[in-house]
């Protein structure tokens, strides 16, 4: 599978995009940049958004994609996700307040985007690829990912903090080719990391030192919050790990 990281930031500023990973260039995982980095053409080949949770920095791009997508594509984007995140996206972000409800635009017949609701645990078909969901530990529901081509599969964590059951999936993941994971503050927040549900690279190594992940699987680094990346950088090279690499935005990875 090719992966195409439009963004992997814990935040943004210049130079540092929010999530954004863009799946065989037509399935988007979480949204926080889509529009900032992809042509208009590109922008019309997604045919589905998979959203771990609702927070801003990973589904505001949908957004803008809607905008401009509209009249150009001959069925609706699929935004899917769990139902409390659709709920939440529907009540207080494309409530016609907000942003106008494009589930019902430019008619409630033929729509630019569409809600299709995930069951966590359930593995289903999207874009030619198999998904499922997998709760994360975050302070708002959140599920991360598990994709596989039939060849290949890797895990995405989106946002979370220590996950004994993240490593578990992991483990039961046959031709896993690798996993993209949170690290977001360094050793010294760690109290900051617990409260808003991310892990430290302290944190990280004892996840995978108590799960006994396999040293031969690589572990892709996301979410470090710019304002702290030297110094996560630097906790994680003590880490020790060389199967522990940090993801870069624009760079298109093969899984």
């Amino acid at each position: 599978m090719k992966v195409k990281i439009l963004g992997c930031s814990g935040s943004e500023t210049i130079g540092h995009m929010p999530p954004g990973f863009l799946v065989n260039d037509v399935m988007m995982l979480d949204a926080g940049t889509i529009t900032a980095a992809l042509s208009i053409q590109a922008q019309s080949r997604i045919t589905d958004v998979l959203i771990s949770h609702t927070h801003l920095d990973h589904i505001k791009s949908v957004l803008f994609l809607a905008d401009n997508i509209i009249g150009r594509i001959k069925k609706p984007v699929n935004i899917r996700a769990i139902p409390k995140v659709i709920d939440a996206i529907k009540k207080h972000l494309m409530n016609n307040i907000i942003w106008p409800d494009f589930t019902r635009i430019p008619t409630p017949k033929n729509p630019v985007l569409t809600y299709v609701p995930m069951e966590i645990g359930r593995t289903i078909s999207v874009a030619g690829m198999k998904v499922k969901a997998i709760p994360m530990n975050h302070p708002v529901p959140a599920v991360g990912f598990v994709v596989s081509d039939g060849r290949s599969t890797f895990l995405y964590s989106a946002d979370t903090g220590p996950n004994e059951g993240l490593w578990k999936e992991a483990a039961r993941v046959k031709n896993l080719t690798g996993i993209i994971v949170d690290t977001s503050f360094p050793n010294s927040l760690d109290m900051i990391a617990d409260v808003s549900g991310h892990f430290t690279p302290g944190q990280l190594h004892e996840d995978l030192t108590a799960a006994r992940v396999d040293h031969n699987v690589p572990i892709y680094i996301y979410h470090i919050k710019p304002v702290h990346k030297q110094r996560v950088l630097k906790e994680l090279r003590a880490m020790g790990r060389k199967n522990v690499k940090v993801l870069q935005e624009g760079k298109t990875y093969q899984f």
